[in-house]
């Protein structure tokens, strides 16, 4: 099949989920046989688009022609357009790419992006979302965090947004069973796939690095809400039990764009340090002794949780971070400061147990969880709805 992919920007490092789970799922579908080409408002780095096989590219410019182009939009999905910038002749760009390579289907990705589907036609319209926003807005509002209007009044916003452009979209892609149900219920879709995210089992793979004793790592985009909201809790909550048992226990995060909430923990000492906006973070998670991801909000599949994996570290989590998950992970799960304390300080005392929960968390994420059985999972999805149509 031909592939038309279609986002804002595709960016190096890749530091957010959806640039992640893009790049990949272009990479698979190619490595499948398919035709993928990719159109974008900024144009990538070449270290962005390293390894994929592309048949064209395209840029949406602001600036050009709308050669009689004509965009018939509802009154909200107009306002909503407005509200991110899009404009009609980018709209129109994407429209004269689909007429020059004539894709099957034109997958757009993320939720900047939702005005580019009323200009389409002929073709099965995706929308890529992976996280279901309305949801991951609602999980944030609890007690013990501020700005809970904010997050309420977001996830209204999103929601009519999304539910103002389901006519104009065949089908949605999003990465668990959770957020398909939210997507029905709060987006109105009807059409949605779960396609979980997989992991470059190759890029992420153990290394030489002896890990340091009494180590724990998380890492992820550091201006990120259910990230902050997860390490807050962790480090105020938890990391004192941990440093009251184990007082030479160090805790590290790493991440782009830390604001001032995360730099006021490490601020706090009790042996928690930042390294901010690392290009590759590889070796410096394999010389921890485990990696933890004690997520109290938020919505998907956690990518670093799947890397963790691979890198063959072993992890210590909470329930909510094995949202999505398929098979039986290997994890170790607890839900107060006192079981994730038991659960680390444990790790640490038992070296063979260390390595092992490792190499089972790197064969299990390699088994359940590759790129090229999601990217199948996704054609099959497509030609479901080729058939309808032709039916």
């Amino acid at each position: 099949m031909r592939l038309l992919f279609a986002k804002h920007s595709l960016v190096w490092p890749r530091s957010s989920g959806h640039d992640v789970h893009t790049y990949y799922m272009m990479k698979a579908c190619a490595g499948l046989g398919h035709s993928v080409a990719l159109a974008t408002v900024t144009e990538p780095s070449e270290h962005a688009i390293d390894g994929l096989p592309l048949k064209e590219r395209f840029k949406l410019e602001s600036s050009g022609s709308l050669n009689g182009f004509s965009l018939q939009t509802s009154w909200l999905q107009t306002r909503f357009r407005s509200f991110w910038g899009v404009s009609e002749r980018q709209i129109a760009a994407l429209a004269r790419a689909s007429d020059v390579f004539r894709p099957d289907a034109v997958i757009v990705v993320g939720l900047d992006a939702l005005p580019y589907f009323p200009a389409l036609s002929g073709v099965t319209r995706i929308w890529y979302a992976a996280d279901e926003w309305v949801l991951h807005h609602l999980t944030q509002i609890q007690p013990k965090f501020a700005s809970m209007q904010n997050h309420l009044r977001a996830a209204a916003i999103k929601g009519l947004y999304e539910r103002a452009h389901r006519r104009v979209i065949d089908r949605v892609w999003v990465v668990s069973d959770a957020d398909r149900r939210a997507m029905r219920w709060a987006a109105g879709m009807s059409h949605i796939d779960v396609l979980p995210n997989g992991v470059d089992g190759e890029f992420f793979r153990p290394g030489s690095e002896a890990p340091e004793p009494r180590t724990a790592v998380f890492w992820g985009r550091l201006d990120f809400g259910p990230n902050i909201q997860a390490l807050e809790w962790f480090c105020r909550k938890v990391w004192p039990m941990v440093r009251r048992d184990v007082p030479e226990a160090k805790f590290t995060i790493i991440g782009f764009q830390p604001g001032d909430a995360v730099r006021a923990l490490a601020g706090e000492g009790q042996g928690i340090t930042i390294e901010a906006d690392l290009r590759d973070l590889r070796s410096a998670a394999r010389r921890r002794s485990l990696a933890v991801l004690p997520f109290v909000s938020g919505a998907g599949i956690k990518n670093k949780l799947l890397e963790a994996a691979a890198l063959g570290l072993p992890i210590v989590c909470t329930p909510l971070a094995t949202r999505g998950l398929r098979g039986k992970p290997p994890l170790s799960v607890a839900s107060t400061p006192e079981t994730l304390t038991a659960a680390m300080t444990t790790l640490w005392k038992d070296e063979t147990l260390r390595r092992q929960a490792g190499a089972d968390c790197r064969a299990w994420v390699l088994e359940h969880h590759s790129w090229t059985a999601t990217a199948r999972e996704a054609m099959a999805a497509l030609e479901s709805s080729r058939h309808e149509a032709a039916r």
